[in-house]
């Protein structure tokens, strides 16, 4: 994701307060699921402060001023996955000089964390004719799957969680430059990455949204990764002349430092800073969530009709009931995916009310996707026997 208006009031305090207990993240309360659409806003970091690490802190950035928006889009995988166990993927660019190479990166929701499969990358073609002088010549990127597996974000994470990855990746093109004799020769881009992932604190945090600021109890997770991009050709070290002619550079190191703040029932951070410098003192960037559920006075589906039970479950024949707590018959939208994320089918029901959604399914463990007709959102796990 891995890029004004002066805020003379904008505090990012560290006050103690009322001692706060810290979060957990763990798979039940982090849903990372396929076909997810996270917008957020990106914001002026004119006058804001770096936030404090440590326990029992209170961040306010309910002041922060939008500049724009981005949205980041997450896709289901398809029937046959590139990589055993996908639960969504996400469409990305490799820049390679002044060609983008398109790709599709591969990543597992388990009992462990959120997991950096791979990424496949489909055939391109592009041609060097504007820097060679002959329309023959080109770089070739062959279809190709590579294998990662770094851990996004291990569970549980909460005070204290450190998390390391580092792994080497490799893609290849095909490069044919007639006036040296280059004919379809292998040109491999060779990534070394390495990053550290620290809970740096917890507390309390607010950012703007429609109707009010939102108060969310999150953990602070701060991130160091370098990238060591290196080029080879037939095996040996690229020439200094080919790559400049590519506007690449041979050993380029990549540095990058940030925040991330996360509440308990999203895979969105709730806010996110980037820095200059390994102090975590010089902001670059900043942004913060769109996110509809947000607002504090908005709780989540299960807490809003006061407690949320599907039964019989394990459900071995017959409709299944949602019942909520507070005898609630609102309807909801149902969604029915299996372990892997994928949507196996859709429809409508009512709180209370039997709903033959599952009737026919093979035997299994299976998520249930309860969305109320105000965007309040649970998720019950049902076995089907």
């Amino acid at each position: 994701m891995k890029a004004l208006l002066l805020l003379p009031c904008l505090l990012a305090t560290g006050l103690t307060a009322a001692a706060q207990t810290p979060i957990t993240l763990t798979q039940s309360n982090f849903p990372a699921l396929p076909t997810t659409v996270e917008l957020y806003n990106t914001a002026s970091i004119t006058g804001v402060m770096a936030p404090t690490v440590g326990a029992n802190q209170t961040w306010n950035y309910s002041n922060l001023t939008a500049t724009g928006q981005t949205t980041a889009t997450y896709n289901a995988p398809s029937a046959t996955p590139a990589f055993a166990g996908t639960t969504r993927t996400y469409n990305y660019t490799l820049p390679l000089g002044s060609f983008q190479v398109k790709g599709v990166e591969s990543q597992a929701l388990t009992a462990t964390g959120l997991t950096y499969l791979g990424y496949t990358i489909p055939t391109q073609r592009f041609g060097l004719g504007t820097l060679t002088g002959a329309a023959t010549d080109s770089l070739v990127v062959p279809m190709q799957s590579v294998a990662v597996g770094a851990t996004l974000m291990a569970f549980p994470t909460t005070t204290g969680t450190v998390t390391k990855n580092f792994y080497r990746s490799g893609t290849t093109g095909l490069l044919t430059v007639g006036l040296v004799a280059l004919n379809k020769t292998p040109l491999r881009l060779v990534q070394r990455v390495s990053s550290t992932d620290s809970v740096a604190g917890y507390g309390t945090l607010r950012v703007p949204v429609a109707g009010g600021a939102s108060a969310s109890q999150v953990l602070l997770v701060r991130s160091r990764v370098v990238e060591v991009d290196s080029f080879y050709l037939a095996g040996q070290p690229a020439p200094a002349v080919l790559l400049g002619a590519l506007g690449v550079t041979q050993g380029t190191v990549t540095r990058s430092y940030y925040d991330n703040f996360y509440r308990a029932g999203s895979s969105q951070p709730v806010a996110g800073f980037t820095y200059t410098s390994a102090s975590y003192q010089t902001l670059q960037s900043a942004f913060y969530s769109r996110e509809s559920t947000l607002l504090a006075t908005r709780p989540s589906l299960a807490a809003a009709v006061g407690g949320l039970s599907a039964y019989p479950n394990p459900l071995a024949q017959g409709p299944l009931v949602l019942a909520a707590g507070n005898g609630s018959r609102a309807a909801v939208a149902l969604s029915v995916r299996d372990v892997l994320g994928r949507q196996l089918v859709a429809g409508s029901g009512t709180l209370g009310q039997p709903t033959a959604l599952l009737s026919g399914l093979p035997q299994g463990n299976y998520l249930l996707e309860i969305t109320a007709a105000d965007g309040q959102r649970a998720v019950q796990r049902i076995t089907v026997q």
